[in-house]
């Protein structure tokens, strides 16, 4: 809860922000404390007395807004995980206005126990913050034909940003407007396949209980030179520390974006949400009555920007494509996944049947998309030799580009002697 009730020399004062903050650091305290004192007091109280929205009987309810459970709660803690793009603001929106508890960010974790964090991880847009403060996940999951260009248009929002320090500056751009079509086209066709890859090993890490796609020296997970991501042939893959030491990985609900912002089966993918974060310690749900009356209350209230706040500025969704190459290439990933999830082990597994189930919603949708653009080709640029080495230098001015280019490495001095051979191998 941001609230900006008073103004400082013409800027608005954020009355909730952290010790780090710039903005904070740049008001006088009596100016702050005068201006947020009544916020304070009203969060405070709101700490003490938590509101659930209210069961109000025969399916109806009225909405409350969520808080931060008490600082000295002990719940059992739910992560809540998805690909970047992948449909987490609507979920967590969504799992706010279910148990009146403020879900907490991976990036912003306080040390405490929060009860619900949401994250990208293993994706290196996320981080594992939360220690062992946690004990169960739940899985998010969203067509990646249109995960990755919502993951790309975060990125073109925070300006391709790689850490916080870089990313702050443009959090409240957010949601707010698509990426221009051609850096879409150059991101596109310089990530591509590596983030198709991710969408499908974000889905097993959780599954496999920590199934680990990177090598250890690799502490971003990026798979850039000097390092790799595991192939095929390193399988079996070892298994992630956390999921073995910290949480149960493995989901204690599947739940599909699409599902949840259909107004015919959203009540009943937050019913699994419900399911499994009801009785648990500390956490509180409403009545299974009144979750299609949540459900539907939180698309009204819920105040964060999320994905259709886009659709007011610039581009549809549907201007963002990919190749027919790239589109099969989607195809044959999503059939992939549904075969391997479909068999063995996973044949009778609740968890994996609903996944079975997003995939061939999935591969439905995709496949008629890539039947009209066989039919209908759209013109093909001409041979370029250079056309990637054209999109790294591209990628360089917007981003960081390689996160383990040499100068940046040597200037790590406890790391540098760990991977120095590598370098020297790769030069």
């Amino acid at each position: 809860m941001v609230a900006s009730l008073r103004h400082y020399e013409g800027h608005p004062l954020p009355c909730t922000v952290t010790l780090k903050s710039s903005i904070l650091r740049s008001v006088k305290p009596v100016v702050f404390m005068l201006a947020c004192l009544p916020v304070m007091i009203f969060t405070i109280n709101r700490y003490l007395i938590r509101d659930l929205s209210i069961d109000l009987g025969e399916g109806n309810c009225k909405w409350t807004e969520s808080f931060p459970l008490p600082l000295d709660s002990d719940p059992l803690g739910t992560l809540v995980a998805s690909y970047p793009g992948g449909g987490m603001r609507v979920t967590w929106q969504q799992l706010e206005g279910l148990t009146g508890i403020q879900v907490g960010d991976d990036y912003e974790y306080s040390g405490k126990r929060v009860g619900i964090i949401k994250t990208q991880w293993p994706h290196y847009e996320g981080i594992w913050s939360y220690g062992a403060t946690l004990n169960q996940t739940i899985l998010v999951v969203r067509n990646p034909r249109w995960a990755i260009p919502s993951f790309h248009n975060i990125l073109s929002e925070v300006n391709y940003g790689q850490d916080f320090s870089e990313v702050y500056p443009y959090l409240n751009d957010l949601f707010t407007k698509r990426a221009p079509i051609a850096n879409w086209i150059k991101w596109r066709d310089l990530k591509f396949e590596k983030e198709i890859e991710l969408w499908a090993w974000h889905i097993d890490y959780y599954m496999e209980q920590g199934s680990k796609y990177w090598t250890d020296l690799d502490f971003d997970r990026v798979g850039e030179k000097p390092f790799h991501f595991l192939t095929d042939e390193e399988k079996p893959w070892p298994k992630d520390i956390h999921c073995i030491n910290d949480i149960d990985c493995f989901p204690k609900a599947l739940i599909s974006y699409e599902k949840l912002r259909k107004h015919d089966t959203g009540p009943g993918e937050l019913s699994k949400i419900a399911n499994a974060v009801r009785d648990k310690k500390e956490m509180t749900v409403i009545s299974d009555e009144a979750i299609g009356c949540v459900w539907f209350e939180t698309f009204i209230h819920a105040k964060a920007p999320n994905n259709d706040n886009r659709d007011h500025h610039g581009n549809a969704k549907e201007a963002y494509h990919f190749t027919i190459d790239q589109m099969q290439i989607i195809t044959n990933k999503l059939q992939f996944m549904k075969d391997k999830y479909s068999s063995g082990e996973w044949e009778n597994n609740a968890v994996a049947q609903d996944l079975v189930l997003a995939f061939d919603d999935y591969i439905a949708e995709v496949g008629e998309e890539l039947l009209y653009l066989q039919a209908n080709p759209p013109p093909t640029p001409a041979p370029n030799a250079a056309y990637n080495d054209e999109l790294v230098s591209w990628y360089e001015t917007v981003g960081a580009g390689n996160r383990y280019a040499r100068d940046k490495v040597r200037q790590m001095n406890g790391y540098w002697p760990l991977v120095a051979n590598l370098y020297n191998e790769t030069a």
